[in-house]
């Protein structure tokens, strides 16, 4: 047994690839050696696995041939193909094969190898050379060690600005090597050490997670502090956070302080270059900010209509009518309407065009500074949360209202236009608005009437409902079928059905409306249009017919169930006394038509024959 080393040298790849390649490379070593590495090392530079206990032979392998039936027709043929006599293939489990020797894992391991480099998958690859290869970024060059053994390359390479090449002695070494050559290999090491240098400085905050960036944009790590001009102090706090996030992924100390990671170099000269680009982006944001307060919201909003929403949406200032009569169709009030009206003002302004992680908010920030009410400025600010799977609601109903509306437009027209997401591919992030959309309904408690949206769009919300609500599947499509019109209620209705599901009420009401499904469900075009009494013909219809008109399964989940089980054994008399497919036309259509409002009745809680038993 031995200890394998496999390492891709890059040029400085992405963040986003170096979480691709670090979730891939187990599964494709895996899937050409057969064993999955105990260690995955993976940097900006680097892309490494080492694998203890490998054999080092690869494993003998049995190549199926023809049935034994065939062996005179097809038994040479076979043989030939695979360099052997006739004479040499075995019987194994009625057919002809030959088994194949394993070669040593160093003559298969350049080719292997090769397998793997090509098989990464990253979102965005290019080809920078005539090989074929595609890769996040160029590959410079590759090392496989068996122990001491180099079996491709020749060697490492240390911290770009501090260190050359690295001989790498026996592939237990590599870790270490590189660490005496300024690189800590290790993606859970250099998060523990940029925590341990912010904690250590104390006050920081990462409210845009460029900590997860920043572990994959250093080879070696120190955390240092720096100031900018206590001027910028007069912008919107989150203005100067955001030019210290989205660009340079610093993390905010509290008023003119902040921190960054340096990749190396001297501190001194890092600090200096570091606070010149900050204070510089912040001159940016500062001159683009006065000039919008000064053309002030209002003047924004009369650009709107030059601004195109998407291609074949119209501008936005066609998508603020559309906010506006979906908010109406909400329920919202004045402010909400008001909010609707300014919402895509901060579209036309030079801040969000610099800094596009401040629409909604900056939008805000003008409203209140033009001396709108405060209920229309957080409506603003709030119009695209929750704008991640987990992440906050809005906290004023008009914020609720107008981000519900927004998210109902970009699914509407999107799907009017045919951009249903396909596979990974949403380049609208309509699943991402479906799934808002659901937990402003679920969570934020904001009625959604169902039939607001077209029965494409519904379809596709109703999917996003069905994995936010947490019971059973077959409990939510159950209640999608029910009479309830809007999607929190229908989230509500599967909860109580499933909290429910032991209860003899439960049990009465399921029995009822699949033994009258059943039979009636299947012939339900020869049922009458409407019961009539005089073709009664049995005391047991009579009685079902009288307790069906007592039944209300409307309003309390709970008393409807209690209501609707009173029907069961008047279902379970019926179908003891009642032929229900009699001869008589008449008849047999009336008592089939008594079964289906049995069955719709007791419906409207839901399709029960969802729900598995």
């Amino acid at each position: 047994m031995a200890t394998l080393l496999l390492e891709i040298g890059c040029e400085e790849l992405p963040a986003g690839a170096c979480r691709e390649a670090e979730a891939q490379l187990p599964m494709l070593v895996e899937r050409e050696l057969g064993v999955r590495p105990h260690r995955v090392l993976v940097g900006p530079r680097r892309i490494a696995g080492l694998v203890r206990d490998m054999p080092e032979r690869t494993a003998d392998e049995w190549i199926k041939g023809p049935p034994e039936h065939l062996a005179e027709k097809a038994a040479a043929g076979f043989a030939k193909r695979h360099g052997v006599e006739a004479g040499q293939l075995e019987v194994r489990e009625g057919f002809l094969g030959i088994e194949r020797p394993g070669r040593p894992l160093a003559e298969v391991l350049p080719e292997r190898f090769d397998a793997i480099v090509r098989s990464f998958a990253f979102a965005k690859s290019m080809r920078w050379n005539g090989d074929g290869v595609r890769f996040s970024r160029p590959v410079r060059w590759m090392l496989a060690k068996l122990d001491g053994e180099t079996v491709v390359g020749e060697g490492s390479f240390g911290h770009r600005f501090t260190a050359g090449p690295v001989e790498i002695p026996n592939a237990e070494e590599y870790e270490e090597r590189l660490r005496a050559a300024g690189v800590e290999p290790e993606s859970e090491e250099r998060r523990r050490q940029i925590v341990a240098g912010l904690d250590a400085i104390g006050g920081w905050s990462d409210p845009a997670g460029a900590l997860e960036e920043v572990v994959y944009l250093v080879e070696s790590v120190d955390v240092v502090e720096g100031t900018f001009d206590e001027r910028f102090l007069q912008l919107p706090e989150r203005v100067v956070v955001t030019a210290m996030q989205s660009h340079q992924r610093y993390f905010p100390l509290g008023a003119n302080r902040f921190a960054f990671v340096a990749n190396g170099g001297d501190l001194a000269t890092v600090r200096v270059g570091n606070e010149a680009v900050l204070e510089g982006r912040l001159d940016d944001a500062s001159f683009t900010f006065e000039r919008d307060v000064a053309l002030g919201i209002d003047r924004l909003v009369e650009r709107l209509g030059s601004i195109t929403f998407f291609a074949g949406a119209g501008s936005f200032a066609d998508k603020a009518e559309r906010l506006r009569a979906l908010v109406g169709k909400l329920g919202g009030g004045e402010a909400s309407l008001e909010a609707a009206r300014l919402a895509k003002a901060d579209q036309a302004s030079e801040l969000v065009r610099e800094f596009p992680d401040l629409e909604g908010y900056i939008g805000g920030e003008y409203a209140r500074l033009a001396g709108y009410p405060e209920a229309v400025c957080a409506a603003i600010a709030e119009q695209y949360l929750p704008d991640a799977a987990g992440g906050p609601l809005p906290q004023t109903e008009a914020g609720k209202v107008l981000a519900a509306a927004d998210k109902l437009d970009t699914l509407i027209v999107s799907f009017a236009l045919g951009h249903r997401p396909t596979g990974s591919r949403d380049p609208y992030g309509l699943r991402r608005a479906a799934i808002g959309l659901c937990r402003l309904a679920v969570e934020g408690r904001l009625a959604i009437l169902r039939d607001l949206l077209p029965d494409d769009v519904r379809e596709f919300v109703e999917e996003r409902l069905e994995g936010l609500v947490e019971v059973p599947v077959e409990y939510v499509r159950a209640a999608l079928a029910s009479a309830v019109r809007d999607l929190g209620g229908v989230a509500e209705l599967a909860k109580t059905l499933f909290a429910e599901r032991e209860t003899p009420e439960f049990d009465g009401v399921y029995t009822a409306y699949e033994r009258a499904n059943r039979l009636a469900g299947r012939a339900s075009d020869e049922a009458a249009a409407e019961v009539d009494p005089s073709l009664f013909r049995e005391d047991a219809e009579r009685a079902l017919a009288d307790a069906l008109a007592t039944v209300s399964v409307d309003g309390d989940v709970r008393e409807a169930l209690a209501s609707g089980a009173t029907l069961a054994p008047f279902v379970e008399r019926f179908f003891d006394e009642v032929l229900v497919m009699d001869e008589d036309e008449a008849v047999r259509a009336n008592r089939l038509r008594l079964l289906l409002d049995v069955r719709d009745t007791l419906g409207r809680l839901g399709d029960l024959s969802q729900i598995p038993r």
